[in-house]
């Protein structure tokens, strides 16, 4: 663990709708920015100590889940700090007290996942509509800061629009994983799958996979390991273009670092050298026939990945490239349209009438950018 230069007035600057789109009220989130006055340290004015007042204040009001996502709020962007430790520890409880109210059915489970070194556990949130036909499984997972409990919203969401059951993952480097972040994480989500296939036969498995999460969706999809894949807002080197991770904004680098274990920043040529491995293009995963339908999504402006990332897949067989306009990183000005109508391309692959994903996809491809 290690902490990094980022000025908290920056990070809200940049996250601020990310944390209300979690569930936090915008009041909430405004106190804070407005509080908060160093990112690392213990006093008053420190991050984690005004995100934690509002969270006591929340598991006092008996509001469980709110306290989970305002503990969520505190542990970000690492748990780079015991206080950070402390709070996802917290966070975890709160959620574990929050369960009982949750619109759909839900299980915690760890799941032992078979793995060269041995079988890993790995644990898993189960959401499920509490009545009608399942269409299939869909493991969920997101990017290098935003974690399981952060994708609560999204999981209810999805099980609820779909009727597919919802298996939220941690995905390498993140979370409760066992495992840094490492250009073969993919091994542990590939075993998981397999896992989910023993427990629910003959069932479509998809997987979604948000921000850094999109990476896996896609070499999963390539490998040919899930029936669909949706990639949001993931790297991948389609492209070929290079990623200049230590001038990557808002912290980033850092984030990164964290997640693949590291005790420091590391130097350029040492960044360049650690990324470059996760480049599918160069480890000859696009070049793979492709079967797996894979939905790749992206703002048209992103601020951390370039553009031919998400484009530069538009060559692959079975692919669907959607460039939302006057969008950033994950299309998040743009989320609703674009979430409705990737339910629709999800539905459509898990056996709904074609006519459903047509229905559904209008609002987004008003907003497709051309290119």
């Amino acid at each position: 663990m290690f902490t990094f230069d980022i000025d908290p007035a920056d990070l809200f600057e940049e996250r601020a709708r990310q944390f209300v789109a979690w569930g936090i009220p915008k009041d909430a989130v405004g106190h804070a920015r407005s509080a908060i006055d160093d990112m690392w340290g213990s006093g008053r004015g420190g991050w984690v100590a005004v995100w934690g007042r509002l969270a006591r204040q929340a598991e006092r009001d008996g509001r469980w889940l709110l306290a989970a996502q305002l503990w969520g709020a505190a542990r970000f962007p690492a748990m780079a700090t015991e206080e950070r430790v402390a709070a996802y520890e917290r966070q975890r409880e709160c959620y574990a007290r929050a369960a009982g109210r949750f619109p759909v059915r839900f299980e915690r489970r760890v799941l032992d996942v078979p793995a060269p070194e041995g079988d890993r556990p790995v644990p898993v949130h189960l959401m499920a509509r509490r009545r009608g036909r399942r269409r299939g499984v869909l493991v969920l997972s997101g990017g290098v800061d935003t974690w399981k409990v952060e994708l609560h919203r999204l999981a209810v969401a999805t099980a609820l629009a779909t009727g597919l059951l919802v298996a939220v993952v941690d995905m390498p480097g993140t979370g409760e994983s066992t495992l840094p972040l490492a250009p073969d994480g993919d091994r542990v989500l590939a075993g998981l799958v397999g896992v989910v296939r023993e427990r629910f036969p003959g069932e479509p498995v998809a997987y979604f996979g948000v921000s850094f999460g999109g990476h896996w969706a896609v070499k999963l999809a390539a490998q040919g390991t899930v029936d669909a894949a949706v990639d949001l807002g993931g790297p991948t080197g389609a492209g070929g273009e290079e990623i200049d991770v230590l001038a990557l904004p808002y912290g980033m680098a850092g984030i990164v670092g964290n997640a693949l274990g590291l005790t420091e920043l590391p130097d350029a040529e040492t960044a360049t050298s650690l990324l470059s491995g996760f480049s599918l293009r160069g480890q000859g995963v696009l070049d793979l026939p492709g079967r797996t339908p894979l939905l790749a999504i992206n703002g048209a402006h992103d601020q951390f990945i370039p553009r031919t990332d998400t484009t530069g897949l538009a060559t692959r067989p079975n692919t669907t490239v959607w460039l939302i306009r006057d969008a950033t990183h994950c299309a998040a000005e743009r989320i609703r349209p674009v979430l409705v109508g990737t339910w629709g391309w999800l539905l459509a692959r898990t056996g709904a009438h074609p006519r459903t994903e047509a229905v559904l996809q209008l609002p987004v491809r008003r907003r497709l950018d051309v290119f």
